[in-house]
């Protein structure tokens, strides 16, 4: 398939075919050619703005300000769960969109969609959040007990699950960054070949590992691109699995849900295709990537989305029935802890945005068909997530707490009393804030290092997208690479 015409974002035949046909819609196809792509995403990449400054000190601050929470969290020692409660359910938020952002670019990538192509960088860039949650998670793992004579899904798994634990999140970060530095080599070579001498210029050199785009260079290239991001998805779900496992329900007696594992890692994807767009937004508005990212992203991706969604609530729905048809004693407990009465508000805050606001919205062609409607149903996601894992390990490690002694029984009793609900003091408020500010501080690090719109995917893209007239009225042909 040959380039299309040079110029800008087509815009005239979309227009042109709505005014011709009401209610359609023709993808917008990028006409520039492949060095006006790269001079004008290099040119944004290297712009550093008074917002942009502005925003880094900020994240800076609030990064700050989570060391300093960490710090006096650290003096509560490790004997006790519940200091460590919010930082759990922090960690946890950060896995469940952070760490599930690549696996969008990943499962894109594998089925060779297009309309992916501008949006993959921007879910590949949050893999720099890695540094971060391995950092966060070193407490929680060290108030872990062993998996000796207590209940939990180890059997007699030697160091567990203190190995295995630690090799999952690690693993998860190292092959996340590995991830990002393949994928942004050719662009690499870019900034090496077309920047001014400089800092940024030289470690591009380094990084771009004298990629010169020989069709050897670009084989290794992309078989590397398909195994890390085949072990990267592999290691996310496992690591996601444990986590649930050993956090939440190994905690509490009596929490028998076979389906817990499986929502979390659901709900990460749903998370993490939701920050994907809220930070391709923020790149599209304030960023100067403004011809890449169109409605086609966002309109795509409010798709999966919404079917995201309605899993979501599917697989919450199947586990809450057990216990709501059940009613053994230690299942109402349960369900008065989790959902009635101790964190009732969570529950009802999480259930809300994260299946109602994106059932209502997305279920609209014209909220779909837009770029704020999916925006404004992400947020809601990512709110209503960071709630649920309130409710989920929050309410946990306060019964690691009340409950201790289960946690040296291979056959303790159920839980029998509910607990009030624990509230946030000063320090985790502190730790929440620092959190999030941090992965957003080295996501806007890395993102003027790194391209947040991929050159060689886009430039690629144009080879199988353009315009044509057909009668009357323009369309798209598209070409398959095979």
């Amino acid at each position: 398939m040959n380039n299309g015409t040079h110029g800008h974002v087509g815009r005239a035949g979309a227009a042109g075919h709505d005014n011709g046909h009401a209610g359609h819609y023709m993808p917008q196809v990028l006409t520039k050619t492949p060095p006006e792509i790269s001079r004008e995403i290099l040119a944004a990449t290297r712009k550093v703005t008074p917002r942009y400054k502005l925003a880094l000190a900020v994240t800076g601050g609030l990064l700050v300000l989570g060391i300093i929470g960490f710090a006096i969290r650290l003096s509560d020692g490790f004997e006790k769960f519940t200091p460590w409660a919010y930082t759990m359910a922090t960690f946890a938020f950060i896995l469940a969109t952070a760490g599930a952002a690549p696996i969008v670019s990943v499962g894109q990538r594998m089925i060779r969609s297009h309309w992916r192509r501008p949006l993959g960088r921007a879910a590949e860039l949050f893999a720099v959040a890695g540094i971060l949650s391995t950092l966060l998670f070193i407490p929680l793992l060290l108030i872990l007990p062993s998996a000796d004579n207590r209940r939990s899904i180890w059997f007699e798994f030697p160091g567990a699950p203190h190995v295995y634990q630690i090799l999952g999140v690690v693993g998860l970060a190292v092959l996340g960054l590995a991830l990002l530095w393949v994928a942004a080599i050719p662009d690499l070579a870019a900034r090496r070949d077309l920047d001014q001498p400089g800092a940024a210029q030289r470690w591009a050199s380094r990084l771009s590992m004298n990629f010169r785009g020989t069709p050897r260079q670009w084989s290794v290239l992309r078989a590397g691109l398909r195994i890390l991001g085949a072990l990267y998805f592999m290691f996310y779900i496992w690591i996601v699995t444990i986590v649930a496992a050993d956090f939440a329900h190994a905690l509490i007696p009596g929490y028998k849900d076979a389906i817990f594992p499986a929502h979390q890692a659901l709900n990460g994807l749903q998370c993490g295709l939701a920050a994907t767009l809220v930070a391709a937004f923020l790149l599209k508005k304030f960023g100067g990537y403004n011809d890449f990212l169109t409605v086609d992203q966002f309109w795509s991706a409010s798709k999966i989305l919404l079917a995201l969604s309605l899993l979501w609530a599917y697989f919450w729905a199947s586990a809450f029935m057990i216990y709501w048809y059940g009613r053994q004693p230690q299942e109402s407990v349960i369900l008065r802890i989790f959902y009635a009465e101790s964190y009732r508000v969570p529950f009802l805050i999480s259930f809300f945005m994260l299946f109602l606001v994106p059932f209502l919205g997305l279920m609209w062609n014209n909220v779909r068909k837009s770029i704020l409607g999916p925006v404004i149903v992400s947020c809601s996601i990512l709110i209503g997530s960071f709630f649920d894992k309130v409710r989920v390990y929050v309410a946990a490690f306060q019964q690691g707490d009340v409950r201790a002694d289960a946690l040296h029984e291979l056959h303790p009793p159920a839980i029998s009393e509910v607990t009030p609900p624990l509230l946030p003091h000063a320090p985790d408020l502190m730790i929440i804030a620092g959190a999030i500010g941090g992965v957003i501080f080295l996501y806007l690090l890395a993102a003027k290092f790194i391209p947040p719109v991929s050159i060689w995917e886009v430039s690629e893209g144009t080879l199988y997208r353009k315009t044509v007239k057909f009668l009357k009225r323009s369309i798209m042909v598209m070409g398959k690479p095979e």
